[in-house]
């Protein structure tokens, strides 16, 4: 009985460690709102890493499916920042209400209407 209190009280206290822990980490998913209008230098830094690495993302996850989502030209897909960005942007000019869509769907539904697969 008592090797069973002590696994229990361990138990509880990782748990409460892990919460603890978790407490302040918060997910951040970046809007197309705010990728458009940075409000501060740190900002606009910020959205040209996540959206770096969400198009990172996107063509590594991409690669991997039978049936692909986007099919980007030459043998090796890379996708710039820049040409990124003008992916989403031209997409979110042809769809209206778009400013609290996530950047990772724009940049998906960009991506299947730039380079669609045949």
């Amino acid at each position: 009985m008592l090797a069973r209190a002590r696994i229990v009280m361990i138990a509880l206290a990782a748990a409460l460690l892990g919460l603890a822990l978790c407490h302040d980490a918060e997910a951040q998913t970046l809007t197309l709102g705010q990728f458009q209008h940075p409000k501060a230098p740190k900002d606009l830094e910020f959205n040209k890493t996540y959206l770096l690495g969400v198009t990172d993302g996107l063509i590594a996850y991409n690669s991997g499916l039978d049936d692909k989502l986007f099919c980007t030209p030459g043998p090796v897909p890379k996708i710039t920042f820049d040409q990124a960005s003008d992916i989403i942007i031209h997409w979110a000019r042809k769809t209206s209400g778009s400013g609290n869509i996530a950047v990772t769907h724009a940049l998906l539904y960009g991506l299947r209407a730039a380079y669609p697969c045949r």
